[in-house]
C-alpha cells in the first residue's frame, strides 16, 4: 500500500476500521473545535528532493494536485491542540494564527529493498488559519499572501462558531532510511514540499 499523504501516510493501520464507523458523529478533542477544512496540496517542485514520478515518495493527479480533510480543535484550559484527520488525532501547536504539527510513522518503501519495514516519514503541516474577513482581503486565495498577515479581524470564537475559513501553508514529508540489515534505501533520505490550501467545510 503507497501511504504518502497526511490524510494516509501517518494513520494507524488497525485503527483505518475502528474510525470509518465514527465519521457520521465525529468528535475531536479539547474544548474549542476551530474548523474542518478540505485542503488542496499542490507540488512545489522547486523545494522537493525526492522523485515525484514515484509512487514510493507522491501520489498525485494530472494536475499535481492531492486532497485532504482536516479538523482542528484545541484545549484552551490546557493549552493544547489537535489535528484530527481520517479519524486520527495528532498533537498540534497554536501560535497567534499559526498551526503546526508534526508526526512521523513507519512507511516501509519499495525503494528500500525487500524485507526492510521499517523506513519511516515524518510529515509536518504549517498553515496560517484567516478570518473570513482576512480570507476575503486575499479573494480567499493563498498565492497572494505576501509572507505577512493580510487585514481583516483576527480570528476569534463567535456566536456562529470559529471565524477561520481559510487556511494556508505548507506539507512537508521527510522520507528517512530503515535500520534494518536488509535496508538499502536509495536515496536514504529526500524531501517532497506541497503549498496547501484549505477551504472550510463546517
Amino acid at each position: 500500500m503507497h501511504l504518502k499523504r497526511l490524510a494516509l501516510a501517518l494513520f494507524p493501520a488497525a485503527a483505518l476500521a475502528v474510525a470509518a464507523g465514527c465519521f457520521s458523529d465525529p468528535v475531536y478533542p479539547g474544548n474549542q473545535v476551530l474548523g474542518s477544512f478540505r485542503f488542496q496540496a499542490k507540488l512545489d517542485a522547486a523545494r522537493t528532493t525526492c522523485d515525484a514520478g514515484s509512487r514510493d515518495f507522491a501520489q498525485l493527479d494530472d494536475a499535481g494536485v492531492f486532497y485532504f480533510e482536516g479538523t482542528f480543535s484545541r484545549d484552551t484550559d490546557a493549552g493544547t491542540g489537535f489535528l484530527t484527520v481520517l479519524g486520527f488525532t495528532r498533537d498540534a501547536g497554536y501560535t497567534g494564527q499559526s498551526v503546526s504539527s508534526t508526526h512521523r510513522a513507519t512507511a516501509p518503501r519499495a525503494s528500500c529493498g525487500t524485507g526492510c519495514e521499517d523506513s519511516e516519514i515524518e510529515e509536518a503541516l504549517n498553515v496560517m488559519l484567516l478570518s473570513d474577513s482576512q480570507a476575503r482581503n486575499v479573494a480567499r486565495d493563498c498565492s497572494r499572501l505576501d509572507g505577512g498577515v493580510p487585514e481583516g479581524d483576527i480570528p476569534a470564537p463567535t456566536e456562529n462558531g470559529y471565524d477561520v475559513s481559510l487556511a494556508c501553508g505548507t506539507l512537508t514529508d521527510v522520507f528517512l532510511p530503515g535500520k534494518g540489515a536488509t535496508c538499502n534505501c536509495q536515496p536514504k533520505t529526500c524531501t517532497t514540499v506541497y503549498k496547501v490550501s484549505g477551504d472550510r467545510q463546517d
